[in-house]
């Protein structure tokens, strides 16, 4: 009988993989398809591993008390057997691919049902098998496969271990804490297989012809185990997790009590020996494979120290620092061995030799046990003996860093310079910096691999908070003080902004033609789907005429479907399938697709579009590359849709499929250039005084038709003295600098932030920290500035206050671009134009003020330069994960990123001048007392899946200003120790809660947080005292969902403070006949009336209500009849600008006085019926007899 081979497997995932790239693939049979490939992928790797052993007598396996006896070439020729029978099923769903769509054949689900029906048959068998090699082995001292066979099992095991992370655990981390555990299991086997990996061939370059029978037996063991643990993962999902505990946690525990070491007490004897040779055998590799060789073994060692360094352990606390100095030259040869120079083979002899001393010391059994706590390390000679060598290990690499410092071959290589290169066409994503042993999921809310990852916020450093523990900072590095703006004018630091809405939409500008010729292509033409690219240099206004396109009435009256998706040179694809979901309004929020893969997101995508006429927009598209992964999801129904490229490249256009002729944006001409140069300076409204016109129209010429060049001029202007001679002046510096083509947009940057004040030079290049495109929460980015120190403390004043101002001066300045507004005013998301994003990266990294790592290459090599003031690190975890990088101080900012744990780490506690702190820990459910030690902090931020209890100590957190946890809320305790109400202690500089969970002492605890101006509370009292918050003097801001189980609230009394300015009610309850008290708050100007929010039928509009209310949005409310109290008065909503109405079908009367208020401008309706549909069309045509508004906006969303 012939030992069986895996040729039916092989073809079988052949086939099921060509299935899964096909287009027309529904999503039952896609799942089924990849759960068959990873199985029968698991199984491939157990028939590579027991043809090994075929020849060998017949295994014993027991289960259940009953031993049964097993021929292993019998077994192994049978699943030959099975397999092949399904494979003629297969390759024929493959033909049909190419004549029908495959979701149409019962045949394919039912065939892929039978296939995993027998590999679930053999999977009790199989584990067995796994577990009896491996106890063979380990009383064996002869190895059944040679080094060339067990590398090839161990990388069959990782990928294994790759698909199990991708597949399972990532997605289901956030609903079951068993898979953390799993998750951390999988990560530990990797790093054992990573080393052995990486070992075998260090080895033989080093000189060791063949490994030694009894250590590569060794190896296979723990193979072995490998293998069999990830075959048992491999079948584990929610409903077995959840239902049969037991079995999980038997399974798990076999893996703790055989405590596999990479490297064990019967084989380091030999493990050292191999290390310690010295005659390198160079003639076997190149130069090249020496240094990849290298490279692995010092990146696994690498891996390991991180993994001590991070480990509770009275020893490594007493050998930290030398270990810590033992990790940072590791990092060292890792960044000498990325560089290629003269004189390799003498230095990689060198640093062979250094990292054989590295691994004998890190992968010490005798520290294993010490950690472990098996050995006490006091007065252990096999200790001393330890600590002697890591000491030696540490000097013999500063010698050799002190050799190549003085090599003239090594002087081109400062220590982090190379760090700072940009990659050239990055898909990674921001990931932020942890310290100590955080876990990290690199899926949950992120995507499934590097190529899918969502990008996440990126993480700043602060090494000044090394030196000052003030509360301040008092002083910053001296390469700061470069920042410093010239003595020009005293007037540039003058704030523009007085209001608190800048205008959203841009100033437009010479563009009516080239819209006309855009707007033509989109409506006529051919009915095929059809890209129309609007191609042009840089700031030339792409973006800008896309967006008067994609707003134009008639377009979006024409298209059934409008969306939009900013692509950037740095994309991924899942963030861009977000994008594009997200943009229509109707999913606003990404939770329901971030779980979702990117074929899953491609399917939704391409249901959404099917049969619809529709219009996509793709802004700043850098690659084709985008658009070929992408166009499987665009229908073409033949109804005329259109999808429209904004690109700098003309090749990216003409490579398309469905491309038309590329529309080349012209520039601006002399005359509009003035234009547009005087409405940006000046306003809309006025001119420019006519002793200014001359200088304003050269100014406007040597902009050379450039709109961004012209508009960040322009902010420089508007900050300086409108004077002939301050002109003059300005002008004649903008003369100096001029340069032809798209450097002029730069050369315009460079004198506009030359003229920036301080303080605004360093909020604007932080932006550097950032993605390209990104649109950033404007408050966080506020708290991020004033954790920096950039905000200047002014007394009597908010630093939120102050930290808005900045932003809207920048916004003034044409420097930075609004994304959304908040609906009570200021700025809810902010970003700015790529061009500008390029200067500050180039800015931030001359001036000293911020480096930027990017992917994998430069994190591995990065090594921490003196005085550098902050970091900004953009990868993806996996990258991240791999790098190790270690840092101690850090503005932590982890919001994206979901750490694998219960409760805040020790690491972060001793973070003692941390002022920012930002983590997402689904299972985090408690905050331990010891946080009062970051006494410093200002901002904390958590998401979680659990409601968060808070320590009573928070109450000593007086410098706290922002606590903001998401998605179940947190609970305060309230302290039985203070005596009476006046003797409560409060947080006095709280400015933002959210979200808060009432059970008891609802308003004893609100007066603890006297001056709080934005609050969510979630009330689950059984009192209703809560309700009075009238001494909130300071709330602006209120969200709150109540408890409506509690019964009518008619005999409650409501106080709610006078300084409202935005009310969002939920599950209130709230009469009709009391709403009333909500209408006659003075300064209320957003109210949001969501779910259960009223009680009643019939809702009477109080003479004289809502005297500043600008934004009503009525959601699931049931209200029937909704009417004037007097309807001969007209004192009724007289600010009223937008009218949002969700759900809410069973209105049958709206106030007539919504027929004839100017102020009017939007009512949008969505997912109500016909008769609200009638109610808002009567509306809008009274709107247009009595006001004449027939630019009033109604938008109707099914």
């Amino acid at each position: 009988m012939e030992v069986a081979s895996t040729c039916s497997i092989d073809w079988l995932l052949h086939d099921l993989d060509l299935i899964l790239n096909s287009s027309g693939i529904y999503l039952f049979v896609l799942y089924d398809v990849r759960d068959a490939i990873k199985h029968l992928k698991f199984l491939k790797t157990f028939l590579m591993c027991a043809r090994k052993w075929s020849q060998s007598n017949d295994l014993y396996l027991q289960s259940d008390n009953v031993v049964k006896r097993v021929s292993l070439r019998s077994f192994l020729s049978c699943i030959e057997d099975t397999f092949h029978k399904y494979e003629e099923d297969i390759q024929s769903l493959c033909l049909r691919l190419e004549t029908e769509d495959i979701h149409k054949s019962i045949v394919a689900h039912g065939v892929l049902h039978e296939i995993e029906k027998e590999i679930i048959s053999l999977k009790q068998e199989i584990i067995q098998i796994y577990f009896a090699l491996a106890s063979s082995r380990s009383f064996q001292s002869n190895s059944c496969m040679t080094d060339d066979e067990l590398l090839e099992f161990i990388d069959l095991i990782l990928q294994n271990l790759a698909d199990l992370a991708y597949d399972d655990m990532n997605w289901k981390i956030t609903k079951s804490s068993i898979y953390a555990a799993l998750s951390a299991q999988v990560q530990d086997l990797e790093a054992k297989l990573t080393f052995l990996k990486s070992f075998i061939p260090f080895a033989k370059m080093r000189g060791t012809a063949d490994i030694p029978a009894l250590l590569l037996a060794h190896f296979e063991v723990v193979a072995l185990t490998a293998a069999r643990l990830s075959y048992m993962w491999s079948f584990w999902d929610d409903f077995e997790a959840i239902h049969n505990p037991g079995l999980y946690y038997r399974s798990t525990r076999s893996f703790e009590l055989l405590s596999i070491r990479a490297v064990d007490f019967h084989v380091y004897e030999i493990y050292k020996e191999v290390l310690a040779a010295s005659n390198s055998s160079a003639s076997l590799h190149t130069a090249v494979m020496d240094e990849r060789i290298l490279n692995n073994f010092n990146d696994s060692l690498i891996s390991r120290l991180w993994e001590l360094l991070c480990c509770s352990s009275s020893f490594v606390d007493s050998m930290k620092d030398e270990m810590q100095k033992l990790y940072a030259g590791l990092r060292f040869l890792r960044s000498i061995l990325r560089e290629h120079h003269e004189m390799m083979d003498e230095q990689n002899e060198k640093i062979g030799a250094l990292l054989g001393e590295a691994g004998i010391i890190i992968f010490s059994p005798t520290l294993s046990r010490v950690i472990e706590g098996e050995v006490s390390f006091s007065g252990s000679t096999q200790v001393l003996d330890f600590c002697d060598m890591l000491a030696n290990t540490n000097i013999h690499i500063k010698h050799f860093k002190d050799q190549l410092s003085v090599s003239s071959t090594i002087e081109s290589l400062p220590n982090s310079s190379h760090s700072l290169r940009a990659p050239e066409v990055s898909q990674t994503s921001s990931r932020m910096l942890s310290k100590g042993k955080m876990p990290i999921d690199h899926e949950v809310m992120v995507g499934l691999d590097d190529k899918g990852e969502q990008g996440i916020e990126p993480l700043i450093k602060h090494f000044k908070d090394q030196i000052s523990g003030s509360s301040t900072i008092q002083s910053l590095p001296n390469s700061s003080h470069s920042l410093r703006a010239p003595e020009v004018s005293q007037t540039s630091s003058r704030m523009l902004s007085k209001g608190k809405m800048p205008i959203a939409r841009e100033i437009m500008v010479g563009l009516d033609d080239e819209a006309a010729k855009v707007f033509e292509r989109l409506r006529w033409g051919s009915e095929q789907v059809e890209i129309v690219p609007i191609v042009g240099m840089a700031g030339l206004g792409k973006t800008t005429l896309a967006k008067k396109v994609y707003n134009n009435i008639s377009v979006t009256c024409h298209f059934h479907i409008r969306l939009w998706c900013t692509v950037s040179q740095e994309f991924n694809m899942k963030n861009v399938l977000l994008q594009i979901l997200c943009s229509d309004g109707k999913h606003s929020r990404k939770d329901e697709f971030q779980n979702l893969d990117e074929h899953a997101l491609l399917e939704k995508l391409h249901q959404r579009l099917l049969k619809n006429r529709y219009l996509v927009v793709f802004d700043d598209v850098w690659d084709i590359e985008v658009w070929n992964e992408l166009r499987t999801a665009f229908p073409n129904d033949k109804n005329g849709s259109r999808i429209i490229f904004t690109s700098r490249f003309s090749n990216v256009a003409s490579e398309v499929q469905y491309g038309g002729e590329p529309h080349k944006i012209r520039r601006l001409t002399v005359e509009e250039s003035f234009e547009l140069l005087q409405k940006k300076v000046f306003g809309e409204e006025e001119e420019c005084p006519q002793a200014l016109h001359e200088l304003g129209m050269a100014i406007a010429k040597k902009c050379r038709g450039l709109p961004l060049a012209l508009v960040v001029v322009a902010g420089v202007l508007a900050t300086i003295e409108h004077d002939i001679c301050v002109w003059e002046e300005f002008a004649e510096s903008f003369t100096l600098t001029m340069v032809s083509g798209a450097d002029q947009c730069k050369k315009s940057l460079e004198l506009s932030f030359e003229h920036l004040p301080y303080h605004l030079k360093e909020c604007l290049l932080y932006f550097a920290a950032f993605r390209e495109d990104e649109k950033i929460g404007a408050k966080k980015l506020m708290c991020l500035w004033i954790a920096e120190g950039f905000v200047e403390i002014i007394e009597g004043e908010k630093s939120e206050d102050v930290a808005e101002k900045y932003l809207m001066d920048l916004i003034g300045r044409n420097l930075v671009m609004v994304g959304k507004n908040r609906s009570i005013g200021g700025v809810k998301t902010c970003y700015i134009h790529d061009l500008i994003f390029e200067f500050c990266k180039g800015k931030a990294k001359e001036k000293k003020f911020l480096q930027v790592l990017r992917g994998y290459d430069e994190l591995s090599t990065f090594n921490e330069p003196p005085n550098l003031p902050r970091l900004s690190i953009c990868s993806s975890g996996k990258d991240f994960m791999k790098s190790k990088l270690f840092c101690p101080h850090l503005v932590l900012n982890l919001g994206n990123i979901n750490l694998r744990l219960k409760e805040l780490p020790t690491e972060v506690e001793s973070l003692l001048c941390l002022r920012y702190l930002a983590l997402t820990a689904w299972t985090m459910g408690f905050i331990p007392p010891s946080i009062a030690n970051l006494s410093h902090l200002e901002t904390f931020c958590l998401n979680s899946g659990e409601i968060v209890s808070l320590p009573d100590s928070i109450w000593n957190m007086k410098k706290l200003r922002h606590i903001h946890v998401r998605w179940e809320g947190i609970i305060i305790p309230f302290s039985s120790n203070d005596n009476g109400v006046e003797n409560l202690s409060t947080l006095p500089n709280l400015d933002t809660l959210s979200c808060l969970c009432l059970y008891e002492e609802g308003e004893n605890l609100l007066r603890r947080i006297p001056n709080v101006r934005r609050l969510t509370i979630s009330d689950y009292q059984t009192g209703n005292e809560v309700f009075n918050m009238s001494r909130l003097e300071c709330l602006e801001s209120l969200t709150y969902s109540g408890n409506y189980s509690l019964g009518s609230m008619e005999h409650v009394e409501l106080s709610f403070p006078m300084n409202l300015k935005k009310l969002s009610l939920s599950y209130l309850g709230l009469p009709c006949s009391k709403m009333s008290l909500i209408e006659q708050l003075p300064n209320l100007e957003v109210l949001k009336l969501r779910e259960r929010a009223m009680d009643g039928q019939r809702w009477e509009l109080m003479v004289g209500g809502f005297p500043k209310l600008r934004v009503l949005t009525l959601e699931e409310v049931e209200v029937v009849e909704w009417i004037e109290a007097d309807p001969d008065s007209d004192d009724y909503f007289p600010c009223l600008q937008q009218l949002k109405l969700h759900d809410i079908s069973n209105l049958k009367m709206m106030p007539a006085c919504l027929e004839s208020i100017s102020t009017l401008e939007e009512i949008k309706v969505s997912s109500c019926g016909d008769g609200v549909k009638s109610l808002v069309r009567e509306i809008e045509a009274a709107q247009e007899y009595n006001n004449g508004n027939e630019n009033m906006k109604i938008i109707i969303i099914d």
